[in-house]
C-alpha cells in the first residue's frame, strides 16, 4: 500500500481493547500504527479533501446563508439547484445537517 492515502473521511486513531493495536482509520482504511502515533503523525498516513460539489451553473434556486450553529461557530449553507451543503463537520462526515434542514424549513416558510 502506497502512503498517503487520499481519502474524503477524516482519519482517526483508535487503539483495540483486545489487543492493543493502535490503528489510523479513514472510512474503510485500517492501517496499523506504531502506539506512539498521534493525530499529527496522521498525515504521514492520509491526506484528507473534504467533499466539494461540483460547481453547477446558476439557476433561481442558488443561495448561499450564513448560519450560526449551537456553540456559535459560523457555518455556511449553500444550495445549488437540489443539491445542498454545509461548512459544518457533521456535514463533512454524514452529508447532513441540521443548518440544511432548519435553512429548508426558513425557506418552504417563506415561499
Amino acid at each position: 500500500m502506497e502512503f498517503p492515502i487520499k481519502t474524503r473521511i477524516p482519519p482517526i486513531l483508535m487503539t483495540s481493547v483486545v489487543n492493543g493495536q493502535r490503528y489510523a482509520i479513514a472510512g474503510s482504511h485500517w492501517i496499523e500504527v506504531p502506539p506512539e502515533t498521534t493525530r499529527e503523525d496522521l498525515d504521514k498516513y492520509f491526506t484528507w479533501e473534504p467533499y466539494r460539489p461540483p460547481e453547477s451553473a446558476s439557476s433561481g434556486s442558488d443561495g448561499s446563508w450564513t448560519v450560526t450553529g449551537s456553540k456559535g461557530a459560523q457555518y455556511t449553507v449553500r444550495r445549488r439547484q437540489e443539491a445542498w451543503t454545509c461548512s459544518c463537520p457533521g456535514f463533512g462526515f454524514r452529508r447532513r445537517c441540521k443548518h440544511v434542514t432548519n435553512m429548508k424549513a426558513q425557506l418552504e416558510g417563506a415561499e
